[in-house]
């Protein structure tokens, strides 16, 4: 696949600080999420724009479209006419009609208990019945609260092929797994503030050194922001639950003599160890 051309930020700096509350006001929503975590292969989704993965009333796991196309690898087109969204996958077509309970399923019509909606121009379609269709393998843990799809053939995507390209540790890590997530919020504002709690599930101490909780920040013009590779990497004991708290300045471009703010599109967090260095 060709690379995307980023665009050169203008303000897209990161600070980190090892679980330091933020003490500073901010005038902006909050976002706790009391949903189920999304993990597709090793990336916990975090947010997808306009808004973060909810259950709708149906008890529905619902998702924006883009995302699709996105992070799964889906081809996606909607026709506005008919308000029709068609969703391409392997051999797989599924077809979403807005506010309907319809749904085309290769050459099959069937009835489903939930309907697509409009959020923001964006159109949030149900995941579970999107996947089951396309023969995407999930997985429920009831325990963790846990919605996890896997599979080689996910995440072949443009963007995910730039993120992996600019993760510059991707050679280094040794566990993919190494923590579980358990919570987190996000504060959207003057800037983006992002707090993690996860858990170390190795079943050992961490070294210094190699712990890796990773997170992505993508945004609406294809450019990204990672974490400051030269930060402190603290040893963490066995079974201990650790917090981290981001901040970053939205990326910003000068075009046409103007500054162009850009959206938040995506959060991904892996929470992983290193290899140790001999």
């Amino acid at each position: 696949m060709g690379k995307m051309l980023f665009r050169i930020m203008l303000i897209g700096a990161l600070f980190f600080c090892f679980s330091q509350p933020n003490t500073g006001k901010m005038s902006a929503q909050s976002i706790a999420p009391n949903t189920p975590f999304l993990k597709i292969n090793n990336y916990y989704v975090l947010f997808t724009a306009p808004k973060a993965p909810y259950i709708d009333q149906n008890n529905r796991y619902m998702v924006p479209l883009r995302s699709i196309n996105d992070l799964l690898g889906g081809q996606t087109t909607f026709n506005p006419t008919s308000n029709t969204a068609t969703i391409k996958f392997g051999t797989h077509k599924v077809e979403f009609k807005m506010n309907s309970t319809e749904i085309v399923t290769d050459s099959n019509t069937s009835v489903m208990d939930t309907v697509p909606v409009l959020y923001k121009n964006a159109m949030f379609v149900p995941l579970g019945i999107l996947t089951k269709y396309l023969d995407i393998h999930q997985e429920w843990d009831q325990q963790n609260k846990l919605y996890s799809l896997s599979g080689k053939e996910l995440m072949k995507t443009p963007m995910m092929e730039n993120v992996e390209d600019l993760d510059h540790f991707r050679e280094q890590v040794d566990n993919e797994n190494a923590f579980q997530l358990l919570s987190y919020k996000l504060t959207m504002g003057e800037k983006i503030h992002l707090a993690i709690t996860a858990k170390n599930m190795t079943g050992k101490k961490i070294s210094e050194g190699i712990e890796d909780l990773n997170t992505t920040f993508i945004f609406s013009d294809n450019s990204t922001a990672g974490e400051n590779r030269n930060r402190k990497r603290p040893s963490i004991d066995k079974d201990e639950i650790v917090t981290r708290e981001d901040d970053i300045d939205y990326v910003k471009t000068i075009e046409n003599n103007k500054i162009i703010k850009h959206e938040l599109s995506y959060i991904l967090f892996k929470g992983r160890t290193l290899k140790t260095h001999k």
